[in-house]
């Protein structure tokens, strides 16, 4: 079973029109793949896990519009919910047509909650906006364009990337299949468990790439010192190197354009 959200924004102008509510609704969630749909375009996004076979939303909305009767026209919409998966790309031009209203003179925000069952499949979208998540242990896919990405005592593997924002990730438990980081404006901050085995990929533009691990080069132009700082400095003859933790295993990939890679190990602390 799978449940999605939509958060629908139109960008122009605030006016002194404004109101604010919160609104909270919840879906049950049950079987043995279970799937969670979160999508928005202006606000912060927060994910939970919890132990209940449940969906809980919490949307604090902040609307505002040219006029009064604007205002009251986007207040009688019940609720920002999608009746279509949000990762379709007509949901936005189905649901501009059932709400049927010109968002010319309007803007909505949301600042959403969400509680999720822990081993739930995630997708999360954002336009403008940061994205945390928090005790999750199943796949997941998370992306934003403007805005930081922090996922936190995690067990599940995936992809996640921004465009102009920091990712940092804490692991509770190691990845166990192919993982991939991206931005092009932020550094990517990834704290793992000692016991780490895996396989990197890395390329940075206009950065270099720390670790906190024992590592040893693969047949690429990478290279291995010890920093100042203490971590070590991972040097590379171009922007691309790929290096091996432990005895190897899932490949995880990290890609930044401007910005540099830490690889930490939680045992040196975690922030």
């Amino acid at each position: 079973m799978k449940c999605s959200l939509l958060l629908l924004a139109t960008a122009s102008m605030w006016s002194a029109e404004e109101s604010t509510r919160t609104i909270e609704k919840s879906f049950p969630l049950s079987g043995s793949s279970r799937s969670v749909f979160v999508c928005g375009i202006n606000g912060p996004l927060t994910v939970t896990a919890t132990d209940i076979n449940e969906v809980r939303f919490s949307v604090r909305e902040k609307l505002a519009a040219a006029s009064r009767d604007r205002l009251d026209e986007i207040k009688r919409v019940k609720g920002p919910w999608s009746d279509t998966d949000c990762t379709q790309r007509n949901t936005q031009n189905r649901n501009r047509e059932r709400r049927r209203w010109d968002g010319n003179e309007t803007k909505i925000e949301h600042d959403v909650t969400v509680s999720v069952p822990r081993d739930a499949r995630i997708e999360l979208r954002n336009v403008n906006g940061s994205i945390r998540v928090n005790g999750t242990t199943g796949p997941y896919s998370i992306n934003t364009v403007n805005g930081g990405i922090h996922i936190t005592d995690v067990e599940g593997s995936g992809e996640v990337s921004t465009v102009n924002g920091t990712v940092q990730a804490v692991y509770k438990q190691n990845p166990s299949s192919e993982t991939k980081y991206r931005t092009v404006n932020g550094k990517l901050d990834l704290y793992f468990q000692p016991s780490l085995n895996a396989d990197f990929k890395m390329k940075t533009v206009n950065g270099k790439a720390y670790t906190d691990f024992e590592m040893v080069s693969l047949p690429t132009t990478s290279s291995m010192k010890e920093g100042s700082n203490g971590m070590r400095v991972i040097h590379r003859n171009g922007a691309l190197g790929e290096m091996r933790a432990g005895s190897g295993g899932p490949k995880i990939s990290m890609e930044t354009v401007n910005g540099s890679i830490l690889i930490h190990s939680v045992a040196e602390g975690r922030p």
